[in-house]
């Protein structure tokens, strides 16, 4: 897949993975990656992200790269 089709999928999946408005909480995602509950998940695909969205300003979690339709109306990605 290309960077082009790439880019295209990531506006429709609306995940906060790619959104401007996300700001990481990095802390919040070192606490439960060290949390014993998480010890057997080596694959990082599906562990989930912490975040603050500045648009709505509220906490957020997401799976990267997955699909969040919920977000269709809030979601602008940072590279646009």
């Amino acid at each position: 897949m290309d960077k082009e089709s790439i880019f295209e999928l990531q506006k429709i999946d609306c995940n906060c993975n790619d959104c401007i408005y996300m700001i990481r909480d990095f802390e919040t995602k070192k606490q439960w990656d060290s949390n014993k509950l998480h010890e057997n998940q080596k694959n990082a695909s599906f562990r989930i992200h912490y975040g603050n969205c500045s648009l709505l300003n509220k906490q957020v979690s997401f799976i990267p790269n997955s699909i969040s339709l919920d977000n269709q109306k809030c979601f602008k990605h940072r590279k646009q």
